[in-house]
């Protein structure tokens, strides 16, 4: 395949196309959809302009409609020597129309090109996440309600400390969720700014009508600064990252949570059998092996978010070719968030506690504290009260 910038016939050296290309035509694939939108909405916009005829706007709309109908259909294949989407794309346009498809390129960069489809498919993932956050939310306030009432063990330290419920245990993540979707809507505000028409970073001669473009497109604003456009790749996404590792901590400390609460030593908690695994050894074994990959999986985010920042850092203002490594950091860390959430709910769905349980866990030491705070409403200092019901508890041994 010819390259959109080869100029004569040398070609690349075929080694050096290898690494260059790496994983990055398996992440361009899952980007063809938002690639396809954005070049409809360049086109339409160069139809406005002057630059293309509604004849020729047609040819391409017609075009751009049938990759993405071969794609859909899982013909519209990147296959190695192929550069990227952006090629294979103006290429099939310019095969089927001639010169008309040399011209849907007028105007922008594939560095602006990229971005926009990395925006595109960001918000996408991100509205996936959202829903699957409200989902899994809507499931902890259900579980709150359904077990009302029902008495748990508080802990500090890993000790018994003071009383809980089951309810107050569930209210604690749905309240996390619901901070964890502040900082979400903060990255898709961040992530819904139009790129397109910062060209290469520094824009172009002639009106491209960028906040035609945005419209089309839904995104929010237009993204002013066209150095910024290829400067705020990364941080952008670091922004993203990060929020996803907020509602993956949440979903991590649940999975901690009841982790230890279905021990036999607790077994506060039943988890219904078809979510749980057995031993090829031990016939008695069953294994709560989802929460222990579900707290897994903010550290690999983690390790993505580290990776990505690294590759963002140290360079100059403008496009460099080291962030297209960072497309697969971006994408898996999305895979991860949205395949965590499901399976989340699908295991709160699946447990039930255990009253007995839970009522002989309710020991008298729990409510030590209460009991120095009904000392105190009868006038004592809250000191004296406390070493009180200390002396009381210890025996009458002196405990400072």
């Amino acid at each position: 395949m010819s390259k959109l910038w080869q100029k004569n016939s040398v070609k690349l050296n075929s080694l050096i196309e290898a690494f260059e290309t790496g994983d990055d035509l398996a992440c361009d694939q899952k980007l063809i959809k938002f690639d396809v939108l954005g070049s409809v909405a360049q086109a339409k916009m160069l139809n406005k302009i002057g630059v293309l005829t509604s004849n020729e706007l047609q040819q391409l709309e017609e075009g751009l409609a049938e990759v993405l109908k071969l794609y859909e259909a899982g013909k519209f294949k990147l296959n190695f020597g192929e550069e990227d989407m952006h090629t294979k794309i103006e290429n099939f346009l310019t095969e089927k129309y001639g010169d008309v498809g040399k011209k849907i390129h007028t105007g922008r960069s594939r560095n602006d090109q990229i971005l926009t489809a990395l925006r595109l498919y960001n918000k996408s993932q991100l509205e996936k996440i959202k829903e699957g956050v409200n989902h899994l939310n809507k499931t902890f306030e259900s579980f709150s309600k359904k077990y009302e009432g029902i008495p748990m063990p508080g802990y500090t330290h890993m000790q018994k400390a003071m009383p809980s419920s089951v309810a107050m245990w569930a209210t604690s993540f749905s309240e996390s969720l619901k901070d964890d979707l502040i900082l979400l809507q903060a990255a898709y505000d961040l992530n819904d700014q139009s790129p397109l028409g910062s060209a290469a970073g520094f824009g172009v001669s002639i009106d491209l009508q960028r906040e035609y473009t945005a419209k089309l497109l839904g995104f929010g604003k237009v993204q002013q600064s066209p150095i910024y456009c290829q400067n705020s790749r990364g941080k952008i996404e670091g922004a993203i990252l990060a929020a996803l590792i907020s509602i993956l901590s949440t979903i991590n400390k649940f999975a901690a949570d009841l982790l230890l609460f279905t021990t036999q030593e607790f077994a506060y908690f039943k988890v219904a059998e078809d979510l749980t695994t057995g031993s090829s050894i031990m016939p008695q074994k069953r294994n709560v092996d989802i929460a222990e990959l579900l707290k897994s999986k903010v550290h690999l985010v983690l390790g993505n978010y580290v990776q990505l920042i690294s590759l963002s850092t140290n360079l100059i203002s403008g496009y460099n070719r080291d962030l297209q490594d960072s497309k697969k950091a971006v994408m898996e860390a999305f895979e991860i968030a949205i395949g965590s959430l499901k399976a989340a709910k699908i295991l709160l769905d699946g447990i039930s506690p255990n009253v007995e349980k839970l009522n002989s866990a309710m020991t008298s030491d729990l409510f030590a504290t209460q009991k120095a705070l009904d000392l105190v409403l009868q006038g004592e200092s809250f000191r004296d009260a406390y070493k009180k019901i200390a002396n009381e508890i210890s025996g009458g041994g002196d405990k400072k």
